[in-house]
Formats: structure tokens, C-alpha cells, sequence
């Protein structure tokens, strides 16, 4: 064996080496995205647990008050003081989209777990929103939006996350007969 063939196979060594250092890099990079996705659900798991009572209870004030003329001009002009109570439930939302957007998180995870959370709160406040944008645009909780309307899809496709090859378990409903279903 020549010194050009131990070259050559040494050379062909390294680039095997290399490439294997970088497949072994993607998949600590998926990994390390995985991982971050599922702290940022957690931690607006967390979030959300924590402001989801007072925002409860402040709403119907809110929408009872957006109902006013008076008080629609003071929400578009400026940051009603009565509005307050909301913010947190609507920036966490807008945080989640802007995390979705910038797929930091993957839009299908969010949408699997948080579609109906998320277009409830959408629509729920909705005409706040609305007011709101006359005055900052149509900028304010974009990503919010842009979330309830992948979420809007999602629910609409009705799409399926169960393992097509696993057997379902059959459940026995003991009240249909009772309630007529």
C-alpha cells in the first residue's frame, strides 16, 4: 500500500468523521428545539392557570362597558383604566403567537393542545380588539390573530392526533339511554 492510498482512505476517514459530526449536530438541534417548545408550553400553561380567573371575571365588565359610547372612545383614544384587568390574558396570547409566528413553538403542537382556549379568548374579545384599533392599527395582538386563525383551521379540519395503528378503547356511556343520546 502506497502513502497516496493511506491518504486517500485517511482523507475519506475525516470526511466520514465529519459527517457524521454533523448529523449527530442536527439532531441535538431538533432535540434542543423539542426541548424549548415544551418549556415555553409550560410555562404558558402556568401563566395562563394564573391570569384565567381574573380575566373571567373582568370581562363581562369589559364588554358591558365597550358597549358605551362614552366609554368606546375612551378605549380607542387611550388605555382605559376598566381594560386593565385583560392584559395579561391578551399579551399571553399574543406571546404565544408571536412564539408561534417565529416558530420558536410548532404552530401544530399549539393548535393541538390550545385551538379552543385560544379562539375563545379570541372571540371573546374581539370587540375590545376592534375598539382598540381604531386608534394603534391593526398591528395590536397580530399575533394573537394570526394564531386564532390557524386555530380556527385546525378545529375546522378536525384533524386527528390519535395513532392511526393503536386500537381505540371502547367506552361504555352509562347514561345514554337516560339522556337520550
Amino acid at each position: 500500500m502506497t502513502a497516496d492510498y493511506i491518504s486517500a482512505f485517511a482523507s475519506v476517514g475525516t470526511l466520514v468523521v465529519i459527517l457524521a459530526t454533523a448529523v449527530a449536530a442536527f439532531v441535538q438541534l431538533r432535540h434542543m428545539r423539542v426541548t424549548n417548545g415544551v418549556m415555553v408550553l409550560a410555562a404558558f400553561r402556568e401563566e395562563y392557570e394564573r391570569v384565567q380567573a381574573a380575566t373571567l371575571e373582568a370581562l363581562p365588565g369589559a364588554l358591558e362597558r365597550v358597549a358605551r359610547t362614552d366609554d368606546r372612545r375612551e378605549l380607542a383614544g387611550s388605555n382605559a383604566p376598566w381594560i386593565r384587568p385583560l392584559f395579561p390574558m391578551m399579551r399571553l396570547m399574543e406571546t404565544l403567537g408571536n412564539y408561534t409566528s417565529r416558530n420558536i413553538v410548532p404552530a401544530d403542537l399549539v393548535c393541538d393542545q390550545w385551538a379552543p382556549v385560544i379562539l375563545r379568548w379570541w372571540h371573546d374579545c374581539a370587540p375590545l380588539i376592534a375598539v382598540m384599533r381604531r386608534h394603534t392599527g391593526p398591528s395590536m395582538f397580530e399575533h394573537w390573530e394570526a394564531i386564532a386563525v390557524r386555530s380556527e383551521r385546525w378545529l375546522a379540519e378536525d384533524r386527528q392526533t390519535y395513532p392511526k395503528h393503536l386500537p381505540r378503547i371502547v367506552l361504555v356511556d352509562p347514561w345514554a339511554a337516560e339522556d337520550g343520546v
